[in-house]
């Protein structure tokens, strides 16, 4: 249930029914960045993606140690589909008096775009918690991606 979910659950397989409120449109997800050190040209594959747009720290170049000046190279970086759907628990699980409790379930690669709004379903995944990236980006900046892991 949906009610039941607590921060003991972070990080373990489990399933989840309701009902389908919402859904958005499907994006592409960087899950593994090749960036290219625009000074000296040396290449760094598979920069691990989490939560937020990551480029290495620095040049791994002895002579060049370049801190930040990095360029994303998409032919070899690897992408995958993602998808936010708004999951409501259902009209049974719902105490007399209360409110609907929703969750935020993520869905990646061939899942995506395989329920609308209004679905009964059920989501098997892992619950994690995706830190709300946009409050903590600076005034200008755009959220690269977000991710969290459910199927």
């Amino acid at each position: 249930k949906i009610r039941s979910l607590r921060m003991d659950r972070i990080g373990r397989l489990l399933s989840v029914s309701g009902t389908v409120t919402r859904t958005s449109e499907v994006r592409p997800e960087l899950l593994l960045g090749s960036f290219t050190c625009r000074k000296c040209g040396l290449a760094e594959k598979n920069i691990l993606q989490q939560f937020q747009y990551t480029k290495p720290l620095f040049c791994k170049n002895p002579a060049c140690n370049n801190p930040n000046d990095f360029e994303l190279q998409m032919e070899s970086s690897r992408f995958v589909d993602w998808q936010r759907v708004k999951v409501q628990e259902n009209a049974d699980e719902i105490p007399a008096g209360s409110m609907p409790r929703t969750i935020d379930v993520i869905l990646r690669h061939e899942i995506v775009e395989k329920t609308k709004a209004g679905d009964k379903s059920v989501f098997t995944g892992m619950f994690v918690v995706v830190p709300d990236v946009a409050s903590k980006r600076r005034s200008g900046e755009n959220t690269v991606s977000q991710r969290a892991d459910s199927n």
